[in-house]
């Protein structure tokens, strides 16, 4: 009989040894890969916050004068014109006289990522302090840019839940996956603090109408009064927390450094090249005459902010604090109908449960998303594509963006046409409440991303709005339908005069991209979308 040792050891022959050797530096590069993935070490940060005394300011005047009633009330203005949108931020930077705070997911290198920018810079030369807090997940490319801009005396830039530079994104993605897959998807800019932009809409070219082949429908609501006050004091809480990292911290890297001089020469000479261009030559500059001539069409209605707290991005928010546990309340009490437009639609079984409950009682649910030619996001179009059976089998009315939508923002300013893609994240619920912000009805907006939005209570504007989204619904999408075998049809409008086209095959111009789409939707990866 062999002996225990004789049965579990194995003598070492010169191969096992280098078994024993690969073995070793796999796991010297493995610890050594992880320490590069780890965020910053120790260091300090100075904790500031918003400006309460701002009444003097020519904002806050402009404000007061558009009929503040001071009652708790709020003033909104729904922004769907992409150009428009991009006009009111360059205006908010224009009048601000104490304070611009703004956060964002994604700020592109292009003619409106330039020209808001650059706005900000003048700002800050005019003595206004400018706190800017961006998610890390494609700011690394900026990183000279933002360096040196962070040293102007009336600027300061915060990067959130940062990657480690180099090589540290890919490898971070690896050893410290729970991490870095929660990004901070908040859009909101702030004019001390008495006037807001919150929505959909990062900062690029194709989120205000200036790409030439494709540009996003998308929708803000500028906001005015107390809730304004309530996105200050939110933005504070993402500023000061631990998740947000100086940017002189965060970049380690000082090879490409720029001095500010020379960081502001060439911010100045992009922002001019950007007036130029076919895009900035035709903004008309309507928005910075409103609001300085105080017309800024606020209706003065009931609202609040509903934003995810900022532990969040570290897992550890209570599920009644986040954005979907405090909209739950209003959707369970539903009682007529829900207009949803989703540009990441993944209703999962749980949500295919819920809303087709919903119908089951008589709530007549509307859900707006992109097609398979229109969405950017392919893998979250095949797990949507997987739930749409059982949702019309429910009753639940499903409707997907035509890539040709017409595009009314580029054709006021004679830019031409282009393709569309959904980006809008709102919902109309009863006739009675409005919601618009940067929540998607996904597992991502749900659980990882840190998200916000504007709820508002309001039977007129609602009832405003509805016929707008029907129009919408009627002109620019596919109405989804079962046919009698239970399988799909796309039915749409060609024109105002009734003429409809029926689709039994899925429309698309790519049969590529529809079967990669299907390949995606049975990857085992929906949580994460």
């Amino acid at each position: 009989m062999q002996s225990a040792k004789s049965r579990f050891t194995k003598p070492v022959t010169p191969l096992g040894k280098l078994g024993i050797c690969r073995t070793a530096l796999f796991a010297v590069m493995a610890l050594f890969l992880a320490s590069c993935a780890t965020g910053p070490g120790d260091y300090t940060k100075t904790v500031t916050r918003s400006l309460e005394n701002t009444e003097g300011t020519f904002l806050a005047r402009a404000v007061a004068r558009a009929g503040d009633p001071r009652d708790g009330r709020t003033g909104v203005k729904l922004v769907a014109d992409g150009p428009e949108a991009l006009e009111l931020r360059l205006a908010i930077a224009e009048k601000a006289e104490r304070t611009i705070d703004a956060q964002y997911y994604l700020l592109h290198n292009d003619e409106a990522g330039h020209l808001f920018a650059w706005s900000l810079v003048k700002a800050a030369e005019r003595g206004v302090r400018v706190r800017l807090l961006i998610d890390d997940m494609d700011v690394a490319q900026y990183d000279a840019m933002s360096a040196a801009l962070d040293k102007h005396p009336n600027i300061e830039i915060r990067l959130f839940n940062p990657f480690k530079r180099g090589f540290g994104k890919n490898v971070a993605s690896l050893f410290e996956f729970n991490r870095v897959t929660r990004r901070m998807h908040n859009k909101s800019m702030t004019g001390d603090a008495v006037l807001s932009l919150v929505g959909g809409r990062n900062i690029g070219n194709e989120y205000f109408a200036a790409e030439e082949d494709s540009n996003y429908n998308d929708l803000d609501v500028l906001v005015a009064g107390p809730v304004a006050g309530q996105v200050s004091r939110t933005f504070d809480d993402y500023w000061n927390s631990t998740y947000a990292v100086p940017v002189s911290v965060a970049v380690q890297d000082r090879r490409n450094d720029l001095t500010l001089e020379e960081a502001m020469t060439r911010l100045s000479s992009l922002a001019n090249a950007a007036e130029k261009s076919s895009f900035g030559s035709s903004l008309t500059k309507d928005a910075r005459k409103r609001i300085g001539s105080s017309r800024l069409d606020l209706t003065w209605v009931p609202a609040k902010l509903i934003a995810d707290p900022p532990e969040k991005a570290a897992g550890e928010a209570e599920a009644e604090t986040l954005v979907a546990g405090q909209l739950l309340p209003y959707l369970d009490r539903a009682r007529s109908s829900l207009y949803v437009s989703s540009a990441y639609f993944v209703p999962r079984q749980r949500g295919v449960d819920y809303l087709s409950a919903l119908s089951a009682r008589g709530v007549d649910v509307h859900i707006l998303t992109n097609s398979v030619d229109s969405t950017d996001v392919l893998p979250v179009y095949g797990k949507y594509a997987r739930s749409r059976e059982d949702l019309l089998s429910a009753g639940v009315s499903l409707y997907e963006l035509r890539a040709d939508a017409e595009r009314q923002d580029r054709e006021r300013l004679g830019l031409g046409l282009s393709q569309s893609s959904l980006h809008t994240k709102a919902f109309i619920l009863d006739e009675s409440y409005l919601f618009v912000g940067s929540f998607n009805w996904d597992p991502r907006s749900v659980w990882l991303n840190n998200e916000m939005g504007i709820l508002i209570e309001s039977p007129v504007l609602a009832r405003e709005w509805l016929p707008f989204f029907k129009r919408h619904l009627r002109k620019n999408a596919f109405k989804l339908q079962l046919d009698e075998t239970g399988g799909i049809d796309w039915l749409t409008y060609l024109e105002d005069d009734g003429v409809s086209v029926l689709y039994r095959d899925e429309p698309t111009s790519s049969g590529w991209r529809l079967f990669k789409s299907r390949v995606y939707g049975v990857l085992p990866f929906g949580k994460q979308l």
